[in-house]
């Protein structure tokens, strides 16, 4: 009976930090050992899930010239580590009810991206004065640099219906820390 002569107050004090001990833990284990994709020139993000280890890869899209692409200003395709790390364009499914992407063209040098599956988040891929596309999203009161979205899928779900538990988003804050940051989509 150890806990026995321990006041409540601390009692449940440490039950609390157990408790978010096990969130932590969970968190940071839902994507241990996921393989990166090689990088490429263009890279502007991945999407990975909890189901498996496939990634979904967003390049910007440039044409010969260094100009973006305004046709299919991203192109979209899936590594398939399930296959031995093949890559593949994206199936019809994947590219309209899943994983695929709406752009609109704001300026030159700006499109606005919607993923067909979460349009609740507004991406911006900018093209900064290096050349380079890159990615942002402002959220939870800050601008991020957008590399990796991270989708932990509810389970027991089939994969006909599947719902998210939640995102997390990694990049880097404008101070050009790495960062990332949680969210639970509505």
């Amino acid at each position: 009976m150890l806990f026995s002569k321990l006041p409540l107050q601390i009692m449940v004090m440490r039950f609390c930090f157990f408790c978010l001990f096990l969130l932590f833990l969970t968190v940071a284990n839902a994507q241990e050992n996921y393989p990166i994709p090689a990088p490429t020139e263009n890279r502007l993000f991945i999407i990975q899930h909890s189901k498996n280890h496939n990634t979904y890869v967003y390049d910007a899209n440039f044409t010969p010239d260094k100009n973006i692409n305004e046709n299919e200003p991203v192109k979209v395709y899936r590594v398939v580590y399930t296959d031995g790390g093949v890559i593949k364009p994206l199936t019809t499914i994947q590219r309209k009810l899943a994983y695929g992407v709406h752009v609109r063209k704001v300026s030159e040098s700006m499109f606005k991206l919607k993923l067909v599956s979460y349009s609740g988040l507004d991406l911006w891929m900018k093209i900064g004065q290096d050349g380079k596309a890159f990615v942002e999203t402002y959220i939870q009161n800050q601008t991020i640099i957008l590399t990796r979205l991270f989708l932990k899928m509810k389970e027991g779900r089939s994969d006909l219906n599947p719902k998210l538990e939640h995102v997390i988003i990694y990049g880097f804050d404008s101070a050009g820390n790495r960062t990332n940051l949680k969210i639970i989509p509505e």
